[in-house]
């Protein structure tokens, strides 16, 4: 007999468990069981799957995972405060997937800028949308998980996720493994702010140049912390290569810091390098410079303008493209 499976993966370890289970029967299953506290959770039927808030309350969830779009779940109030905010996302998304199409299909500069624009403001847009379900549901679970969503999809910036973050009742959601995963992640970018001085460093190149924050003065600099054994690092790189030759004339420049071991792995990362200069002090996570700007996954980066001032922690590749074009405008 096909089985449903529901499954759940905390934030905080990565790790996946089956938490119920049951055999479907004229295209019907029941899970039972309880949930410590309102989460984010998988229905898996073979290779398909939907998700949704499950908490422990009595949920219906009707439709067919052929069409994941059209499934009815009723009976959590915390999947629908989270679906609510999702539904302004997805609008959103729509606006900036046609003023991006524009864009890579024009060449006039004003009206690049001016579509550019529109699309971040998209972003403003939303995040109003999130600040106020958050203000108006501060105890809601939902509204804590889609703040956790937005951070691990960089829809926002640190301080505006830090703002919502602010805003939940501690008492009510503190038990929530996704507000304790941004407290914790909150903490680690405690000591860097935007339009603050950038922490100094001193790191040796391959090539053996001493470089530090002093060297990079008067240009825009990001960071990229990177290693060989980054999966999914190669396709930023290449990504960060076009941001690099886009931008680099006017004065940008590239520090690749590698946490690499040992210096074969250094040399198979170097193999792949898109040319700008490579550090590595082979300390892996307790390199000085890797605690100093708050590393704690890869790829990431920090964006320092010409006056040694943070400009962005970690943007999207699009998000950097946006904060250059406005850093060299100024």
């Amino acid at each position: 007999m096909p089985r449903a499976y529901l499954t759940y993966i905390s934030p905080l370890t990565g790790v996946k468990d089956t938490i119920a289970q049951s055999e479907i029967s004229g295209g019907e299953f029941i899970f039972k069981g309880r949930v410590d506290n309102p989460s984010m959770c998988q229905i898996e039927i073979g290779k398909r799957s939907i998700y949704l808030m499950v908490e422990n309350t009595d949920i219906e969830v009707n439709g067919t995972l052929m069409i994941p779009d059209q499934i009815q779940i009723i009976g959590s109030p915390s999947n629908d405060d989270w679906t609510r905010i999702l539904r302004f996302e997805r609008k959103y998304e729509a606006k900036r997937r046609k003023n991006w199409m524009k864009i890579v299909n024009t060449d006039v500069f004003d009206e690049i800028e001016k579509l550019e624009t529109e699309y971040y403001q998209t972003f403003d847009s939303l995040f109003y949308v999130l600040k106020s379900e958050v203000a108006n549901k501060p105890t809601s679970f939902g509204c804590t998980y889609y703040v956790y969503y937005a951070y691990v999809n960089q829809l926002f910036s640190l301080n505006k996720i830090a703002q919502c973050l602010n805003m939940l009742d501690e008492e009510s959601v503190g038990d929530s493994e996704y507000y304790k995963y941004l407290k914790d992640e909150m903490m680690l970018y405690s000591g860097l702010e935007v339009n603050k001085p950038a922490p100094q460093f001193s790191v040796v190149s391959m090539d053996g140049d001493t470089l530090t924050l002093d060297h990079y003065y008067n240009k825009n600099l990001f960071l990229y912390f990177t290693s060989s054994w980054c999966d999914s690092c190669e396709s930023y790189a290449r990504e960060l290569d076009e941001v690099h030759r886009r931008f680099k004339s006017p004065g940008f420049e590239v520090l690749e810091i590698s946490l690499d071991k040992t210096q074969d792995d250094l040399e198979d990362l170097a193999e792949k390098s898109c040319g700008w200069p490579i550090a590595c002090d082979f300390m892996y996570w307790e390199s000085q410079i890797t605690k100093r700007y708050g590393v704690h996954k890869i790829p990431y980066g920090v964006l320092i303008d010409g006056k040694q001032r943070i400009s962005s922690i970690n943007p999207s590749i699009q998000a950097l493209s946006y904060k250059l074009r406005i850093l060299q405008n100024e």
